[in-house]
């Protein structure tokens, strides 16, 4: 989702970033991928120090696309679900039995990028609602 397609000087970029560009929907939707791949690798019984790194991956991805422009900019470099399929697929390769302590990290994660897609998304009508504001009294 990060790296399908290659631009100029063989920079490689995915439809994640393409579809973060679309104001509210696109960092809902690409943040819904993020956490489905989370949820897998619970389901895979990732150990909990996978499945933190899996979410920080994301919160710090959904951190930085709160600031306009920047964090379309950042999603072309950050690519967090590469590197959370590396980690899913690094468990896989050395696959250990772990406990069920996986859901209640993956429960943790979900809350936590809840509060930040809603602080997201009402950074973002901030922004818009003063930016029209700022463009009506002028």
């Amino acid at each position: 989702m990060d790296s399908q397609f290659e631009g100029p000087l063989g920079f490689k970029f995915g439809i994640d970033a393409i579809i973060g560009l679309i104001p509210f929907v696109g960092d809902f939707a690409t943040t819904g991928f993020s956490l489905y791949l989370v949820f897998q690798a619970a389901r895979f019984n990732c150990s909990s120090s996978t499945l933190l790194r899996m979410g920080l991956n994301v919160m710090i991805d959904n951190l930085i696309d709160m600031l306009p422009f920047i964090g379309n900019l950042f999603d072309f470099w950050w690519k967090s679900n590469d590197k959370n399929m590396a980690l899913l697929e690094a468990h896989l390769q050395n696959s250990q039995e772990l406990g069920s302590q996986s859901r209640m990290i993956l429960t943790l994660i979900c809350f936590i990028l809840v509060g930040f897609i809603s602080l997201s998304a009402y950074f973002s009508y901030w922004v818009i609602a003063s930016l029209y504001q700022f463009l009506q009294s002028a």
